[in-house]
């Protein structure tokens, strides 16, 4: 689904799937269940296609991927903190009600909602993301329904007291945090 394979491929793919699900040939992991809902996410929203899956096997595939655990970390505590120190709500671990993605915060801004992914280290290999990473965001991009803000973790650090020499106050750095998601915010109000 990452790498945008051709819906040709995907679909035999699917068919053989549900050959053997119908079978009752296999038995598929949790991670696996999730992974083909996210490969069904892509099939049907990027190319258009409808998949031939069971239904009962597209809803243990969707249950699966709703059921993943999600805690928020020390940084994305401390982003939504700064969001909040702005002036803004924000709500926390909120559904993506077309995808299913938990959207790490979301901000309500005067007219409309923005979406912010903190994404940190598990989310990168050196500093390129991840393929569900990439993924993620794309589809929240084209298909869901808030526009979506990216924090990425060695940007955050690089202006956050923790992570400095202390060579600069901590209210210096607060402010810096805040300029970030302020520049982010109004960049995405523009366009």
């Amino acid at each position: 689904a990452v790498m945008n394979t051709n819906p040709k491929a995907v679909a035999l793919i699917f068919s053989r799937l549900s050959n053997q699900y119908k079978r009752n040939n296999f038995t598929l992991l949790k991670e696996n269940k999730s992974q083909i809902h996210q490969a069904l996410l892509c099939y049907r929203f990027e190319h258009g296609q409808i998949s031939r899956l069971p239904k009962a096997l597209i809803k243990e595939c969707l249950m699966a991927f709703a059921s993943q655990q999600t805690n928020p970390s020390k940084l994305q505590k401390d982003v939504v903190a700064t969001l909040q120190s702005l002036g803004y709500r924000v709500n926390e671990e909120v559904i993506c009600t077309k995808t299913d993605y938990s959207i790490d915060a979301v901000a309500i801004l005067k007219n409309s909602e923005v979406a912010i992914e903190v994404d940190g280290p598990s989310h990168f290999i050196g500093y390129k993301p991840t393929g569900s990473t990439i993924l993620k965001h794309r589809l929240l991009r084209h298909i869901g329904d808030r526009q979506l803000i990216t924090v990425p973790y060695w940007e955050w650090n690089q202006i956050s007291y923790e992570q400095s020499d202390r060579s600069e106050s901590k209210e210096y750095y607060s402010k810096k945090k805040e300029e970030y998601l302020q520049k982010a915010l109004v960049s995405i109000q523009n366009n």
